[in-house]
């Protein structure tokens, strides 16, 4: 039986190990997207339109340094857009960067990231495409049930659809983000799911089940002697 356990133990510490290193070594660059996918034309822009999005909501202590979207120029070259970054609640312009013209349509270029500049904030956020001149272009998205907590506007008239932008920094490990993941999946939850209900759950998960496993292998055990005496 102590054999078995030792055993147990070296598999568990092997498989805690395993998890470590992918999320040391695995990497993402994404801050907040509301799930919207890059499915279709969801915005039709010309010559001055504006297509917006939000509210966007930060984690705390959370920050972005670049707006990444996807869009079609129906095989033409693309306009330059510029992206603007403001309060949801004033309007204040936080943040902007530019994305120049000459890029290709979605199916050579199917994302764009445009850096627009540190932005930390605990308020709502707004984010916008601006067509400054040029051929028409269209920010692809989905239907707005895919994101019912954000709204999507064209010249500041609501739409139907919903844009796919995405909030992204620099390169993080999986570890790094556990603590954001957990806020974010905590904010449209009852009140007292919390990130911390996310960290108690997780460590049940990882210790109470092998816990259990390792009980009922030695209840087994145990039985197995009694049945053979």
């Amino acid at each position: 039986m102590r054999s078995g356990a030792v055993a147990f133990a070296v598999v568990f510490a092997v498989g805690l190990a395993a998890l470590a290193a992918v999320g040391l070594t695995r990497s993402s660059d994404l801050v907040y997207s509301t799930g919207v996918l890059p499915g279709a034309p969801a915005a039709q822009l010309t010559s001055g339109n504006r297509a917006c999005q939000g509210p966007y909501y930060l984690a705390s202590g959370e920050s972005f340094d670049r707006v990444a979207f996807s869009l079609s120029t129906e095989g033409r070259r693309g306009a330059p857009i510029r992206v603007v970054v403001s309060d949801a609640d004033s309007g204040r312009e936080l943040a902007t960067g530019r994305l120049p013209g000459g890029y290709p349509d979605f199916a050579q270029a199917p994302r764009h990231v445009v850096e627009v500049g540190s932005v930390e904030s605990n308020d709502p956020l707004e984010i916008c495409l601006v067509h400054e001149r040029g051929a028409r272009v269209a920010v692809l998205g989905q239907p707005g049930f895919a994101s019912p907590h954000t709204r999507a506007t064209v010249d500041g008239k609501p739409i139907d659809n919903a844009l796919a932008l995405t909030l992204r920094t620099s390169d993080r490990s999986l570890l790094a983000l556990l603590p954001d993941m957990a806020e974010r999946a905590a904010r449209f939850r009852a009140g007292w799911i919390t990130p911390a209900v996310y960290a108690i759950l997780a460590l049940l998960l990882l210790a109470g089940a092998p816990v259990l496993l390792a009980r009922g292998i030695a209840r087994a055990a145990a039985e197995d002697r009694d049945a053979r005496a």
